[in-house]
Order: structure tokens, then C-alpha cells, then sequence
């Protein structure tokens, strides 16, 4: 009776774990895979408000054409830049950083990076920031549904332990692959990607074929692992 019992926990177990992993891979990917939307423009009056805050990074981009056509891809120490700007944020600067799931950069009007960062105040919270135009802005909170069967530690890792420019280094590989794909579209999005739970750390990108589409892996410092 006893074995039977220990049967039908262990079989429970197994079946939360594995409907856990689920619902956390389901979240990441949608926080990883956003919708492309162009941003709106301003408003005009001068007395309109914004809750978010902004901090410039020592790299500059304009609001001229020009500047727009570059891709945020073109220079691997502009993106040390911008991370060292995240990092000297008045509220962040000289504090331990840590991100939630993962991040993203999107090449589109001079690019723009988005990640979930833990607030180094109140660990319990977990916001958006995103850079573009060059600033970094506090945009939203994140709403922790579907992550409830986790502690928040198993969600996080130090942002020190990635390098913005390793961004460039897979890219510029996957632009190389995709000149061997037919019908392959431009390459518009880098995710890095970690999920302790299920050992998961590695960046990738999609390409979009016109037979098939491709995942290309790569490990934290970007060497190339593979493609799905």
C-alpha cells in the first residue's frame, strides 16, 4: 500500500514539474519574442508627461535619417557603451545587476535592447528597461504570472556575466549563414536566452527561409553551437 502511495506522489510530482518548465518556457518566449511595432512618435505639447525615466549613454544617436539607417550591430564597443550606461543609472550605479529570462536587441531605426532587470532595492520586483535613441528608459513592471512555481533566484542571472558586444559577434555569423539559406530574411532580432531551470544559456537567431525556418545557437561568448 505504501509503494503504491509513494507510485502516485512521485507521479504527481513529475507531472508539476514538467507542467512548470512548461509555463515558464511559454512566458520567456513571449517576452523574447515581441511583436515589431514602430514607436510612436511624440507627443508636441510641451506640458504632456511620461512615467518612464530616461539615462543617455555616452554613445550618441540622432534623430536624423542618417543615423537611423545604422544598424546597432555596426560596432561591438558601442554596445560596451550601452551597457555601461544601464550599469550608471543613478538608482542602478554600483549595485549588483541581475536579469529575468532573458534579453533582446531588434535592428530598426538605429536598434533598440530590451530586459527585465531586478530591482536592486526591492529584489521582489522585476521591471522593463529598454534602450533606443539613445537613452535607457524604465518602461513597465513585470508581472510575474506563470513564473509562480519558481523562486525568483532560479529566474535571474548576473547581467556582468553577458556581453553586450557579443551581440555583434552572433550576427555577424548569422548573416553569414543566411547568405546560404534561399529566400533567407534580413536579421532583425538577437535574443540571449537562460532558463536555470531547465540548464538553459545560450544566444540565438532566427532566420527566416523561404523553405524552412532556422535556430542558430550560440554559446555565452558566442561561438556557434548548432542549428535547428
Amino acid at each position: 500500500m505504501k509503494t503504491s502511495q509513494y507510485s502516485i506522489i512521485t507521479m504527481l510530482l513529475t507531472f508539476f514539474l514538467m507542467t512548470s518548465c512548461k509555463e515558464v518556457r511559454k512566458s520567456i518566449d513571449e517576452t523574447l519574442h515581441p511583436v515589431a511595432q514602430k514607436k510612436q512618435k511624440p507627443a508636441d505639447d510641451k506640458t504632456s508627461s511620461s512615467s518612464s525615466v530616461s539615462f543617455s549613454s555616452s554613445t550618441v544617436f540622432s534623430s536624423t535619417s542618417e543615423e537611423y539607417a545604422k544598424s546597432i550591430f555596426e560596432s561591438a564597443a558601442a554596445l560596451d557603451s550601452i551597457q555601461l550606461a544601464l550599469y550608471n543609472m543613478p538608482h542602478l550605479k554600483g549595485k549588483k545587476l541581475f536579469f529575468m529570462a532573458g534579453f533582446y536587441f531588434y535592428d530598426y531605426r538605429g536598434g533598440m535592447i530590451s530586459v527585465d532587470l531586478q530591482d536592486p532595492d526591492k529584489p521582489e520586483n522585476v521591471d522593463t528597461y529598454t534602450y533606443s535613441n539613445g537613452a535607457w528608459e524604465i518602461q513597465k513592471p513585470v508581472k510575474m504570472t506563470g513564473m509562480q512555481h519558481f523562486p525568483l533566484e532560479m529566474l535571474l542571472m548576473p547581467l556582468d556575466e553577458v556581453k553586450f558586444s557579443t551581440a555583434k559577434k552572433v550576427y555577424d555569423i548569422a548573416v553569414e549563414k543566411s547568405k546560404t539559406i534561399e529566400g533567407a530574411e534580413p536579421i532583425q532580432f538577437v535574443y540571449f536566452s537562460q532558463i536555470k531551470a531547465v540548464h538553459v544559456k545560450e544566444w540565438y537567431v532566427m532566420i527566416q527561409g523561404a523553405r524552412r525556418n532556422y535556430r542558430i545557437t550560440f554559446d555565452v561568448n558566442g561561438n556557434l553551437r548548432g542549428e535547428k
